[in-house]
């Protein structure tokens, strides 16, 4: 058992063990030595003991948010108004323009179409053809769930699985938006924790920022705002903008729930500004003791900090921390570094914003 995590049932199978040879003795019998068939018949009794020990461990686990997985941490979040964000597949429309072949026909729903051969969007519903030349806008699904559905971009050329006469050409007319991966276990359970009450209609900036946060797994942070007396600014940071608007319109509905938000309150919802910053970092190393990959690691590091938290203050001191513990032993700012069009400094930034760059890597030689 691994005792550096909290348990409910605690248990050392030598122990028990232990007590089980004494009490055997006790009650009269022999002292048993292994392979003796009283010995394995005991032992055999002692494995069903120490399963049922760990089943009812496992068991009172698995009602904490702690320590819960898979279904059992989805009933926590059910019971909590929090559900697990699911997979979905990317929905697009597409137009379609057929050619003049005098035949009345109907293109199936679940009809397969395709840009690359690999990825396939299928129709949603049954599509009419009048055997005449004619233009029309169809919805379809991709055959698969995840965000690889989003890469359909609008003007992408498309043709049928299996050709057919009637078809002319076919065009996405819209991007394909809405495809996500199901929640994974961690980012769920820590959703939850933030999640809390946030079905009481109170009005606190958390509860705003967890129901944005439980639209998509694409909304990366959320920040709540008192824009005036009555009036919600919550803004956003995307881990993919494609299909933006979409996204912003379905939290947008959600944040506006007469179940979510107080009736006084007018919620809008938009991306945060972004502030740029091009940083150009020359360094030197000790090239036996250092690797480029560590720095490297570093400077994503220290990206994935600064970029994607709103009102967070531009911060560059911690980047030259990061690569002098990396094993740089100097690091300067070259030619071309700002923010904002100004010097590399610290910089506090309002809290509808956030630091969004680039960073680049030169070996002083």
């Amino acid at each position: 058992m691994d005792d550096t995590e909290l348990h409910y049932v605690t248990y050392d199978p030598k122990e028990i063990w232990h007590e089980m040879m004494m009490a055997y003795i006790e009650a009269g019998g022999d002292i048993l030595y292994p392979g003796d068939e009283k010995e394995m018949l005991l032992r055999s009794v002692l494995a069903d003991i120490v399963q049922l020990f760990a089943g009812v461990d496992n068991a009172l686990r698995m009602q904490t948010l702690r320590y819960a997985i898979g279904d059992y941490l989805d009933i926590i979040g059910e019971l909590r108004s929090c559900e697990r964000i699911e997979a979905a597949p990317a929905t697009a429309t597409v137009t379609i323009v057929t050619n003049p072949t005098g035949v009345s026909e109907t293109l199936d729903a679940g009809t397969a179409i395709t840009a690359d051969g690999e990825l396939f969007y299928l129709l949603d519903e049954e599509v009419n053809l009048s055997g005449y030349e004619q233009t029309f806008t169809a919805t379809v699904t991709a055959d698969r769930n995840g965000s690889v559905g989003n890469g359909l971009l609008t003007g992408t050329q498309m043709h049928m699985q299996s050709p057919h006469p009637a078809i002319n050409s076919i065009t996405a007319a819209s991007d394909a938006t809405g495809g996500q991966e199901r929640e994974d276990d961690d980012t769920y359970r820590e959703r939850i924790r933030e999640y809390g009450l946030a079905r009481i209609s109170t009005g606190p900036a958390s509860q705003y920022e967890a129901a944005a946060k439980a639209v998509s797994s694409v909304v990366v942070d959320a920040k709540a705002l008192n824009n005036g007396a009555g009036k919600v600014g919550v803004y956003l940071i995307l881990s993919d903008e494609t299909g933006k608007d979409a996204l912003i319109q379905s939290i947008y509905d959600a944040l506006n729930a007469t179940d979510v938000r107080p009736l006084t309150d007018d919620v809008s919802v938009q991306l945060a500004t972004d502030i740029s910053y091009t940083l150009n970092v020359e360094y030197m190393t000790d090239t036996s003791m250092t690797s480029v990959t560590s720095l490297e690691q570093a400077v994503n590091e220290y990206q994935e900090w600064q970029d994607n938290t709103i009102g967070l203050a531009f911060n560059p001191d911690r980047l030259i921390a990061a690569l002098y513990q990396a094993g740089a032993t100097r690091v300067i700012w070259g030619s071309g570094s700002t923010f904002n069009g100004d010097d590399v400094e610290y910089t506090p930034i309002s809290d509808t914003q956030r630091c969004k760059g680039t960073i680049t890597l030169t070996a002083i030689s």
